[in-house]
């Protein structure tokens, strides 16, 4: 069983890596218009970025079995704060695309090992449950360190633009979090744990051989491609729409809050109608979102709707932990399961990024946002074809 001790550790370390990751795309949207550039770069930045997470993630099992848990974590947060903190001096676009590369480079590892972690000391009856607290405790970073950045980046201070300063400030802060972890747990022996991996350093994708496990990950790159970039163009699109950028903190703060009180209200919605009715609800509730915030032109009504996605946008998160990992009865595949789940969205979420911004220049904002609608009316219906998808764990 996992001890209390390490679960508050593992849930603030959850809260640094979650809000220093969202608080990218923030930053980027003041980057580019302070180095005159547009929506490409930050596609191809995201884009990249997510593709070194993306293989960084299949050596989770290898940096477990090296590094042991603890260290692991330890040299996530490190890269990320290195990350940050060099972007600081960052004179261009592209040097600021490399830093935050190597900043988000570590993420993928940072929630497979946590997610594994935690389920091999989890009972399974408390898993869903277990899977929501945790996802949603993440969000607690994400509401100030996301917010902070958006309103902190708008301004100068003594002649430096606020997003230099926010990034030297949270560089710092994971460097220094780092450090302690790294002396604290000095001398701790890696955990062996080959029950959990069957010796292997790498995931196996013979696991696509189970329709169900087959249906469960094409769901979750389905929502992945609707879901997990909206908050990205976000700024973007509001600015479109002639929003004053210095009150963009106030929609990042309502995107960031709406998703805490979705991931732990879908968690618990689980429990009493079963993640496969709360994920159709919510994808299907999203597209009509997605479709009101594209004709949305009055700011309270802006602001509605973004509480509104947070909630069914990062709700869905604990849902689709537990949906693909219903159909698992060994214990050896959890690893696998989450190392692949987060391979696959990291590929769609490389390439989205990407071809979102090259259709923002080409059409408008507006498009993109069109296709991330229609996508997740789309990825109900894996979910409504997985067989036994209530049964009891």
């Amino acid at each position: 069983m996992l001890s209390r001790a390490r679960y508050i550790l593992l849930n603030a370390y959850h809260i640094l890596i979650d809000g220093l990751f969202d608080a990218v795309p923030i930053l980027l949207a003041f980057m580019v218009i302070s180095f005159g550039e547009g929506e490409k770069a930050v596609g191809l930045i995201v884009s990249v970025g997510t593709a070194a997470g993306t293989a960084a993630g299949l050596g989770t099992l290898l940096l477990a079995r090296k590094l042991g848990f603890m260290q692991t974590i330890t040299l996530v947060t490190a890269v990320c704060g290195a990350g940050f903190f060099a972007a600081t001096f960052s004179g261009n676009i592209v040097v600021a695309g490399l830093c935050f590369i190597l900043a988000v480079a570590g993420y993928n590892v940072f929630h497979n090992i946590a997610f594994s972690y935690l389920t091999l000391h989890t009972e399974r009856r408390r898993l869903g449950r277990a899977m929501s607290d945790f996802t949603a405790i993440g969000d607690v970073g994400r509401i100030p360190l996301v917010s902070l950045a958006a309103f902190a980046a708008a301004y100068s201070f003594g002649g430096f633009p606020g997003w230099r300063v926010v990034c030297i400030t949270y560089g710092a802060a994971a460097l220094v979090a780092a450090l302690w972890l790294f002396f604290s747990c000095r001398g701790e022996r890696p955990e062996t744990r080959e029950e959990a991996s069957g010796g292997r350093s790498f995931p196996a994708f013979g696991i696509f051989k189970d329709r169900e496990i087959f249906l469960a990950m094409l769901a979750s790159i389905l929502n992945a491609f609707s879901n997990d970039r909206i908050f990205t163009f976000l700024p973007l699109l509001l600015i479109g729409k002639g929003v004053d950028p210095k009150i963009i903190g106030s929609f990042a703060l309502g995107f960031s809050v709406g998703s805490f009180l979705g991931k732990m209200a879908c968690g618990r919605f689980v429990d009493s109608f079963g993640p496969r009715k709360v994920f159709v609800a919510a994808e299907l509730l999203l597209t009509v979102l997605l479709c009101a915030l594209i004709m949305a032109d009055q700011l309270v009504l802006i602001v509605s709707i973004a509480l509104l996605l947070g909630i069914v946008t990062k709700g869905t998160v604990p849902v689709i932990q537990a949906i693909i990992t219903e159909p698992v009865r060994d214990a050896a595949s959890y690893s696998d399961v989450f190392s692949i789940n987060s391979f696959l969205r990291g590929i769609t979420n490389m390439l989205t990024p990407l071809l979102f911004g090259f259709l923002a220049s080409a059409w408008s904002m507006n498009a993109i946002y069109a296709i991330m609608a229609v996508v997740a009316a789309v990825a109900a219906v894996p979910v409504l074809l997985m067989r036994r998808f209530d049964s009891a764990r």
